[in-house]
């Protein structure tokens, strides 16, 4: 029987982007998991309004049969499958242009869930979500409880919940290599967890601001500086994602390889923490993030000297070349004598602790032991905080390397 030969999976909208759907190993384990010979994976185009499977169906069957394998019975039934039964919702809330990277959407959409998610992607890569914040219900945020929360967020955003009432919710942070960076602030002797504990922290790349706010908001002591050179993402942060400014969160609009060296030749060691989060704009590169330029020795000799001794580099590294990885990691360590390294499962990310100093060397349980310490600290009363997110299971398969 041809019954199992052929079907077509129609990818939730909003969701093109997640593993599974997204990348040639996901679709492989798609097609494998559901069983049929051939797969036709569709996904709807962001300017269109699709009514329901049933609409879609009757759009594509005609198309869809070009690609049927031969010999299958004229009658034969297609089937039209899609995860979770519905075809998603996506509302597209802003359109823009950025000089450097573009045109762009800030799009709401559902996730695999219940919640909802606010995404900035670029459409000249709409592969990558670019930035990412999670949507809550507004009432939520002054103090509910959780279970209300999970009752609210149900409801989809529909008549009932008018998107404008979805407010970001800036204790969840939707990457997990903010996540794993953010743990790493447990190496530093002085995390800067209450107001008189000064650490200044420097983040190459704004995005939506999720990263640079989350250390603002929870690390009370901090001080950061985040550059950003796309004056389309500041805004785009300020008016989509909740980023705001102020005597303890500063912005400035510039090249950070330009500021980072003009600033390292007054040449004083100024930041307790330098991160770096960018992306490269070359997409022909085996290395994606960040770009080249930010791991030349020269240019990492001079972030080595606004560090202070004690203090740590973090690097977000996407390296799919294996041959250029070692060499970008032999020059890391030319310039860093220290480096721990964690690799983010399903992803291609890798962190990198960069300690200038070797004699800062802790071990894996004390490092354990201070993410645990350091996430009592964070959770404070009347705090919302994402229980999922455990700083000590950030480190579990940590390397020094």
């Amino acid at each position: 029987s041809h019954a199992n030969h052929f079907a077509i999976f129609i990818i939730p909208q909003g969701r093109e982007t997640e593993w599974l759907f997204g990348s040639e190993p996901g679709r492989r384990q798609l097609a494998r998991s559901v069983g049929f010979r051939r797969l036709i994976i569709v996904a709807l185009h962001r300017d269109q309004h699709f009514e329901s499977m049933d609409s879609i169906q009757s759009e594509l069957s005609a198309k869809v049969l070009e690609l049927a394998p031969s010999g299958l019975a004229d009658n034969q039934q297609i089937p039209f499958l899609s995860a979770g039964g519905d075809i998603g919702t996506r509302t597209v809330q802003y359109r823009g242009r950025s000089e450097l990277s573009g045109e762009y959407v800030v799009e709401d959409a559902r996730g695999d869930g219940t919640s909802y998610f606010r995404r900035l992607i670029f459409l000249n890569n709409q592969n990558v979500v670019q930035s990412e914040a999670r949507l809550l219900p507004s009432a939520t945020q002054k103090g509910q409880k959780k279970k209300k929360k999970d009752k609210k967020k149900q409801q989809p955003a529909d008549k009932g919940e008018s998107q404008a009432s979805l407010i970001i919710d800036k204790s969840f942070l939707c990457c997990e290599h903010h996540k794993v960076m953010i743990s790493g602030l447990a190496l530093l002797r002085n995390p800067g967890v209450l107001p008189d504990q000064h650490i200044s922290v420097l983040v190459v790349g704004l995005g939506g601001g999720s990263l640079s706010l989350f250390i603002h908001d929870y690390f009370l002591g901090s001080r950061v500086e985040a550059i950003e050179i796309d004056p389309s993402v500041l805004e785009v942060a300020t008016s989509w994602f909740g980023f705001s400014q102020d005597e303890r969160m500063n912005v400035h609009l510039a090249d950070g390889l330009v500021h980072i060296n003009n600033f390292a030749d007054k040449d004083k060691a100024a930041y307790d923490v330098v991160m770096f989060d960018v992306d490269s704009k070359d997409t022909s590169l085996g290395m994606s993030c960040p770009p080249p330029a930010f791991v030349e020795k020269g240019f990492l000799q001079n972030v080595h000297k606004l560090l202070k001794n004690d203090g740590i580099f973090i690097l977000n590294l996407v390296c799919r070349d294996a041959v250029l990885k070692e060499q970008v990691m032999r020059v890391i360590h030319e310039v860093f004598p220290l480096i721990y390294a964690q690799k983010i499962e399903d992803e291609v990310n890798e962190i990198l602790f960069c300690c200038p100093n070797s004699e800062l060397k802790i071990n894996l349980t004390d490092l354990m032991e201070s993410a645990k310490n350091l996430e009592k600290q964070l959770k404070r009363p009347g705090v919302l905080w994402d229980e999922t997110y455990i700083l000590a299971e950030m480190f579990k398969s940590i390397q020094i390397v």
